[in-house]
């Protein structure tokens, strides 16, 4: 599948000495929602400013819809549309200025198509005739996203989107996310949200520290971490029927056990069917779970 975005050992050192990313190796595919994932300090708001040519990366080398993002970085801004984190437009411009001075830079410009993005982030006439330092956060948040998806980009870039958006707009953003890739475009969304990044990613990538930890599928993620079970038992058992290498045992008392789960659940509810359960508890794993699993590792 086409690569819409691809770095090759992509490095950026601030100072001489002070490590953004190192030797980042990565691929975006064409129509997949991508997830970035790391804590602050991480890396991934670096990552971000070198594949819009805005620093400069060190080594290595980095291309967006098959041209190098440094030598034809005039080729490719207007296929890519572009929302940062933190950053509020220009505050003396009003909504609907800062639109139209933003689709200057654009080859397409598509009035219904706006009015459509309008309407999803319930955005009025009278929001787009204030000034932009009247909007809330969450209001400067929307008109920051519906810039970025105005010109239909081939791929958009996000740096932490729903940062300052309630839930009902969180929700409208996801859609819209799932119709654009359905749609055939590419998104890369940069976030410390785990909870969004399983909703909408297809693929996620961890980053700590600058360096590339893991890319899978969101699924195969969550299914690779080992869940964590919890049993009250009415009376005391052995231990040693429960060594039995399906379970790695945390916590056990005789009567309560807490284990991560590391084999077949068949295998374990056999075992326990012998005994009588006051309680059990297994919830079902999610990508803070695996991004908690990466982060308490060593190596």
């Amino acid at each position: 599948m086409e690569a819409v975005i691809k770095t090759d050992r992509l490095t950026k050192i601030y100072g001489g000495k002070t490590v953004g990313i190192q030797d980042l190796t990565m691929e975006v595919r064409r129509g997949e929602i991508y997830g970035f994932l790391g804590s602050n300090g991480a890396g991934k708001t670096t990552t971000i400013r070198l594949l819009l040519n805005l620093i400069f990366p060190t080594s290595g080398s980095a291309e967006a819809l098959g041209k190098n993002v440094t030598a034809e970085h005039l080729d490719i801004c207007s296929l890519v549309g572009y929302a940062p984190s933190g950053v509020r437009p220009p505050r003396n411009m009003t909504g609907d200025e800062f639109l139209k001075y933003m689709g200057r830079y654009y080859k397409y410009n598509d009035l219904k198509h706006l009015r459509n993005l309008l309407d999803r982030f319930e955005f009025s006439e009278k929001d787009l005739s204030r000034k932009i330092k009247e909007y809330s956060s969450g209001m400067a948040r929307k008109i920051a996203i519906i810039q970025a998806f105005q010109h239909k980009p081939e791929l958009v870039i996000m740096d932490e989107p729903t940062e300052g958006l309630d839930p009902v707009m969180q929700h409208h953003f996801y859609e819209l996310l799932t119709d654009y890739r359905n749609s055939g475009g590419t998104v890369f969304l940069s976030s410390h949200r785990l909870r969004e990044v399983e909703q909408v990613c297809d693929r996620a990538a961890i980053i700590r520290n600058g360096i590339l930890v893991t890319v899978e599928t969101v699924k195969d993620l969550v299914e690779r971490t080992s869940r964590t079970i919890t049993i009250h038992f009415k009376k005391k058992i052995p231990r040693s029927v429960l060594e039995t290498g399906e379970l790695e045992i945390i916590e056990f008392n005789g009567e309560r056990l807490k284990a991560k789960l590391k084999g077949d659940i068949n295998k374990v509810i056999n075992i326990l069917s012998k005994y009588e359960i006051k309680d059990l508890s297994l919830p079902p794993l999610s990508l803070e779970d695996v991004f908690l699993h990466y982060y308490s590792e060593e190596n």
